[in-house]
């Protein structure tokens, strides 16, 4: 590996870490959010990627809820996706940017299906990922230079 490889491996090592170190300084607990509406509506429509959290739009709002990988997970199949919808909701949600809403909690009737819990994972593993992506560039780069001051 040349030096200019090494040299851009580790510069996209540190804007990683440096993200991650961002993401975990402006992480805040749900307890400690104070900008939360509580949000009334009729499921309209489940939004299911392959990968990644969930998203639902509500029947009254042109605006996305972002949910959890988890809800995805247990939810964004043909029977329990499709159970969903039409059903009313009340929601517990920040605004993060204009017509985006991040969702920490969703019940159905009396019927937890998202909780603060699972939202706030999904914030720390992705944090955690940066960290070890950073790591893992940083550990090539260290491994790279000494095979080759070996030869």
């Amino acid at each position: 590996m040349n030096k200019t490889a090494k040299t851009l491996l580790l510069l996209l090592a540190a804007f990683f870490l440096f993200i991650g170190l961002k993401s975990y300084q402006h992480a805040t607990t749900y307890t400690e959010l104070t900008d939360v509406q509580a949000i009334n509506g009729t499921i309209l429509q489940l939004h299911c990627p392959p990968k990644g959290a969930a998203s639902l739009t509500l029947s009254d709002s042109a605006a996305t809820y972002n949910l959890s990988v988890k809800f995805r997970t247990d939810y964004c199949d043909d029977k329990d996706s499709q159970a969903l919808l039409g059903k009313d909701v009340t929601m517990q949600a920040v605004q993060v940017d204009g017509d985006f809403y991040q969702v920490y909690q969703l019940k159905e009737k009396d019927r937890i299906i998202l909780n603060p819990e699972e939202v706030e994972a999904d914030q720390t593993s992705a944090t955690l990922g940066l960290f070890f992506l950073a790591l893992l560039l940083t550990a090539l780069v260290a491994y790279k230079s000494r095979q080759g001051n070996k030869q």
